[in-house]
């Protein structure tokens, strides 16, 4: 066991009744999380058990990101159980942290480090709060606003110094929870259907693209949220028409461009190559091979008029 490795901003020795004590102030464990899990779940035993802790006092008024390399570095050096992803340097981040609280706030558990939604429900003591990831929230963002190739690099890459602002540029609430809430309606429509599993990024970049425009303001936005935390079926049935139609363009307009004989591409190979793709993608759909759009718009129009009665009732 590689112990804990605590962060705070002081520390002092101190006895008490013949026992020497260490008092800290606003602590933060930053490695052993697994460890304190288990303690807790088994207090008895624990009352036995030794544990190698280590305190670190950091100064918070570091200049710059100071702080934050430093916490990075403190991660890596400690952790030598497990390999150490780009997303596991970033769980300490200001930004992360803060929207950890502010995600709480509006009846979320932010998974920032390595943990599943059932531990990161039982840690919290509240099992009816939604649970995210924050890969879940990164692939969410950078699907709608970076693009579909820039995901299917992979999820890592969205946690490196290169992504990493433009994934998570805020902490706000708002800002993430209605690309989120749409990356799962897009799941939804692909199961079942492998060849949409391919499409899914793509198909989220346009879906979003067309209803961005009507989430501009805050009620907006927290009614589409809102909608889709209660399935509203006024909301969740037209949007996720809107989500078929664009699924059935994605994969005629792979069909039409993949190439033919030895030099076609496979669904996988296609859906992956190109950045170009989103703009393609849209003079597909804009041209008479696609039968779709008439749908799709009436769909987005159902949307729209959903989000106002939500309003409305709030």
């Amino acid at each position: 066991n590689n112990g804990i490795t605590i962060l705070c901003d002081q520390a002092e020795s101190r006895k008490s009744k013949g026992k020497e004590f260490l008092q800290v102030s606003n602590p933060q464990i930053i490695n052993g999380q697994q460890t304190t899990r288990m303690l807790y779940s088994m207090s008895s035993e624990a009352r036995k058990a030794s544990v190698l802790v280590k305190v670190i006092k950091v100064p918070r008024d570091l200049k710059d990101d100071g702080f934050d390399t430093l916490v990075s570095s403190i991660v890596a050096g400690t952790n030598w159980q497990n390999a150490i992803r780009p997303s596991d340097l970033m769980a300490n981040d200001r930004t992360q942290i803060e929207l950890d609280r502010e995600l709480r706030k509006v009846g979320y558990i932010y998974l920032r480090k390595r943990q599943n939604k059932s531990e990161g429900k039982a840690a919290a003591g509240a099992k009816h709060l939604f649970a995210i990831k924050k890969e879940e929230l990164a692939r969410a963002v950078a699907a709608c606003d970076l693009g579909p190739v820039v995901v299917r690099s992979g999820k890592e890459k969205l946690f490196e110094e290169a992504k990493y602002a433009f994934v998570f540029p805020n902490s706000d609430p708002d800002y993430y929870l209605p690309r989120y809430w749409l990356m799962k309606s897009v799941s939804y429509c692909s199961r079942g259907k492998p060849e949409r599993g391919y499409a899914k990024w793509l198909v989220l970049h346009f879906v979003w693209s067309e209803l961005a425009p009507m989430l501009k303001s805050k009620t907006k936005l927290r009614a589409f949220v809102r909608g889709a935390e209660k399935r509203d079926q006024d909301l969740v049935n037209p949007l996720r028409k809107a989500v078929d139609r664009a699924y059935v363009a994605a994969l005629k307009y792979f069909r039409t461009n993949r190439g033919r004989g030895e030099a076609a591409q496979d669904v996988s190979t296609f859906f992956r190559a190109r950045p170009s793709m989103p703009e393609e993608f849209r003079k597909f759909w804009d041209s008479p091979k696609n039968k779709g759009k008439s749908q799709f718009t009436q769909a987005r129009k159902q949307v729209e008029q959903a989000l106002a009665g939500i309003f409305a009732e709030h």
